[in-house]
């Protein structure tokens, strides 16, 4: 009896510290964009307290290896994202970087570092960037929002829009870096199951999309969540101390799942994996448009009944709840309302 005792008390402590948080970064101390922007005095506090509170900062590239593997992830597990490559992560989040030894991934939307747009990080800069050893991955071509094309399109020519977009970004680093990326973080974070399964069929590892919670190793390789970590209050210490300590729901089934749905799904929701792990009456579900809402429960399907017609083209939904240990965990994915093509 106590050995099982024993054995459940360490499958329940497993689950619970498995938690790996992603930041995403966009700027740094860039001040004509401050909804993008962390300051250079906010980033050096954030990267000490990694350092000064035993925090594991991994590249993206171990942590996927892990999830591949379904391997245990490492205790105050942590990984550093910036998207779009601004000149100013060179200037003022790099230096900071080197001197605490992080690994870090920098998502390049190749046009933009093609073209030698004026904001955007030079090739001088990006090869002693890769020499200190930052991995650079995929953002796209164009940076556009995959689930609006610029103009009416049929389902082929949606997806092929797509397609061509995502295959001149990867041409983009064979030809000047030697390699082919792994890694994809979704523009804007706007993704539908068209745009996941493109990305898969062109060879990507690993998606990873901007709906703001933490992963552990049941999290999909195709929809990793990040932590964003911008603008007024996003950037906050308090904030960022905030996101370090939540855990992640895992869910067998996503209900509605990502992609299109009707305007009025019936039931809104998910079966949660390890239901046991967590305070029964604590679970919510959440609507971008409504926010969170006490779910019901069947077994381990967790619910709201939905009644009214969603007015959003876009709707995140989730769903959270406390860990019996007192931790908030939560899990969030989008829906589609709107067909992003004519037929």
């Amino acid at each position: 009896m106590k050995k099982a005792i024993l054995t459940t008390l360490f499958v329940l402590i497993y689950h619970i510290s498995s938690a790996c948080v992603i930041f995403i970064y966009h700027k740094a101390g860039d001040n004509r964009t401050p909804s993008t922007n962390v300051s250079i005095k906010r980033f050096k506090e954030q990267m000490e307290y990694l350092k000064a509170n035993g925090y594991n900062v991994i590249s993206l590239k171990k942590l996927v290896g892990l999830l591949k593997k379904k391997e245990k992830l490492p205790k105050k597990c942590v990984v550093l994202t910036f998207d779009d490559g601004y000149r100013s992560i060179y200037k003022n989040a790099f230096p900071i970087i080197k001197h605490y030894h992080y690994k870090i991934t920098v998502f390049l939307p190749t046009e933009a570092i093609e073209k030698h747009y004026p904001d955007y990080l030079t090739m001088k800069q990006i090869e002693e960037m890769r020499k200190y050893g930052a991995d650079f991955e995929s953002h796209s071509y164009s940076h556009p929002r995959f689930t609006s094309p610029p103009k009416p399109m049929t389902k082929k020519e949606y997806e092929n829009w797509i397609r061509s977009d995502l295959t001149k970004s990867i041409e983009f680093f064979k030809k000047r870096f030697g390699y082919k990326p792994f890694a994809f973080a979704i523009p804007y974070g706007d993704y539908n199951k068209t745009v996941i399964n493109i990305a898969k069929s062109l060879g990507f590892q690993a998606i990873l999309t901007q709906d703001a919670t933490a992963l552990n190793r049941f999290t999909p390789l195709w929809l990793l969540p990040r932590e964003p970590i911008l603008g007024k209050h996003w950037s906050t210490m308090e904030h960022f101390k905030e996101v370090l300590n939540e855990g992640y729901v895992a869910v067998d089934r996503r209900v509605p799942d990502i992609g299109i749905v009707s305007k009025n799904p019936e039931t809104i929701g998910g079966i949660v994996k390890n239901f046991e792990r967590f305070k029964k009456n604590s679970f919510r579900v959440y609507l971008s448009e409504r926010g969170w809402q006490w779910a019901q429960k069947k077994g381990d399907f967790v619910f709201i009944k939905n009644s009214t017609p969603l007015k959003k083209k876009l709707e995140r939904v989730g769903i959270m709840a406390i860990t019996k240990s007192g931790k908030i965990a939560k899990t969030l994915w989008l829906i589609e309302t709107v067909k992003p093509y004519t037929n």
